[in-house]
């Protein structure tokens, strides 16, 4: 394990992660038949659903997106992905031997990455009256990237031997930080219409999950002083950082150990709101029967919420590292080789601290979700028509957490209960617009947020692409016997 092959963890020392849902899923979530997809966003939107029962059997979603690296558009096609022997073009480096398949953009831009990998599970979604109840499974695995000074990207994609950054003192003192996290969930959301008269109706939704962490790892960087001298030595003059690790390795053989599954659990949670201006007064319902609840159509709507709060406590096979301003000298790392990753927590302590025990501050640490701030608002434009406009925006609850960029989408879509078309438009990040494209089949939805990650109209940073498989019961949809119209509505939930 040589040093210019991971870089990362040696001479940025907890500030970097080896990178290579779409994100939100829009096509999934926004809509009247979004059903139990809904809570990614609210958990107060169960109420806007046209269904009065909706039962997932699957879904997924992987998103990737970067500023770092790309590979050219003339190098570049979707189905290359399907082709088992296809070699992808290469060029070599302007500095060593080395050959490589992407590029890296050469500004001085603050890097980021963002990797989203989530697969729904069954869930179920319920309305009862005032009453909405659902129950999601998922598993997740996420990785970020938020701040990283250019030079660090530079040196952890070229190596040390990248001779234009060499014999300059770099001191970056803004935090950056790089997180990565895989994990398991179960949740239960519950909303309630706590208001309803005349064209107002207002609900609060709450989600709880149970979860199940199988790997953590993060790194913050305060501040970082330092010059590579050549390709072999780098002095640090000072670095205020820390790190954590928890993962299902053996840490003295670097083997996978099929031990306890779980290396952590904790807790997750997403609280919201949504009002909503209907198109005729709101009316008490009384029924019989689940299937005779009618759906108020409405003007406009909109909701606030916080999702993503929480996150795990690591207590299994976990390393923390502290280095408190302290500075260090690394020559001929070309040579440096770790046996296990053991030794190389050692050495970096001893590198600053003259012993292999005074950087590991605990055996346990929390990594925190990716939490968010979801704004949605939605207009009912004509009878099948509707725009939404939707913004996520990061919120830190603490310094390990996985960071989610921020997006801002403004959603055109046509939606009946057999179809339904949505088109995206989105700003990611602040500094990248996509544009992307869903379509509904009665329970089959696929999609992306990005229709360029498909094909070559400019270099490629990233993709994303999701599907989801259903089953939902419309408001409204059971016969009378008698009359072949919804039974009588006699029942009043409370």
């Amino acid at each position: 394990m040589r040093l210019r092959r991971h870089i990362l963890p040696l001479l940025l020392l907890f500030s970097m992660h080896d990178l290579v849902n779409g994100q939100s899923m829009y096509g999934t979530v926004l809509g009247n038949y979004a059903g139990v997809n809904s809570v990614q966003l609210n958990p107060s939107a169960l109420q806007n659903s046209k269904t009065w029962l909706d039962v997932q059997f699957l879904g997924a979603g992987v998103f990737i997106q970067n500023n770092m690296l790309y590979q050219k558009k003339t190098d570049y096609k979707f189905s290359h992905f399907f082709q088992s022997s296809y070699e992808w073009p290469t060029h070599p480096e302007s500095y060593g031997t080395e050959v490589r398949i992407l590029y890296n953009y050469d500004n001085h831009r603050l890097k980021s990455a963002f990797v989203n990998i989530r697969v729904n599970g069954p869930g179920a979604m319920l309305i009862w009256g005032k009453h909405a109840f659902a129950l999601t499974t998922a598993f997740r695995n996420v990785i970020s990237a938020h701040n990283l000074p250019y030079e660090l990207a530079n040196f952890a994609y070229l190596g040390l031997n990248y001779k234009p950054q060499q014999k300059i003192n770099y001191n970056d003192t803004r935090p950056f930080n790089v997180a990565q996290m895989a994990w398991a969930e179960i949740g239960l959301t519950y909303s309630y219409e706590v208001y309803g008269r005349g064209f107002n109706r207002i609900n609060a939704g709450l989600t709880v999950r149970r979860l199940f962490g199988y790997a953590g790892t993060y790194a913050n960087v305060k501040n970082i002083d330092y010059t590579v001298i050549d390709d072999s030595t780098v002095q640090i003059k000072n670095l205020n950082a820390e790190m954590g690790l928890s993962l299902p390795v053996d840490y003295q053989t670097n083997q996978f150990t099929g031990g306890t599954a779980f290396r952590g659990g904790g807790f997750g949670f997403d609280l919201g709101v949504t009002y909503t201006r209907l198109v005729k007064p709101h009316q008490e319902q009384y029924f019989n029967k689940l299937c005779a609840q009618r759906y108020e159509d409405y003007l406009y709507r909109v909701g606030v919420a916080l999702i993503d709060v929480g996150g795990i406590r690591f207590k299994t096979n976990a390393q923390k590292l502290v280095v408190d301003n302290r500075p260090s000298y690394w020559d001929q790392v070309t040579r440096i080789k770790f046996r296990s990753i053991d030794q190389m927590l050692d050495t970096i302590s001893y590198k600053f601290y003259g012993d292999a025990s005074s950087a590991k501050a605990s055996d346990k640490f929390t990594l925190w979700l990716p939490s968010a701030l979801s704004v949605q608002f939605d207009y009912h434009l004509t009878k099948f028509t509707y725009v939404n406009a939707s913004l996520i925006y990061p919120v830190s609850f603490a310094k390990a957490t996985i960071y989610r960029p921020a997006e801002l989408t403004l959603t055109p879509r046509y939606e009946n209960r057999w179809l339904e078309v949505s088109l995206p438009v989105s700003l990611y990040d602040w500094y990248l617009p996509r544009v992307g494209l869903a379509i509904r089949a009665y329970g089959f939805t696929i999609g992306c947020d990005k229709l360029g990650g498909f094909f070559n109209f400019s270099d490629f940073t990233g993709i994303d692409v999701y599907f989801s498989i259903k089953y939902f019961l419309d408001k409204g949809s059971c016969r009378n016997k008698n009359n072949g119209r919804c039974g009588n509505l006699e029942f009043r939930p409370g």
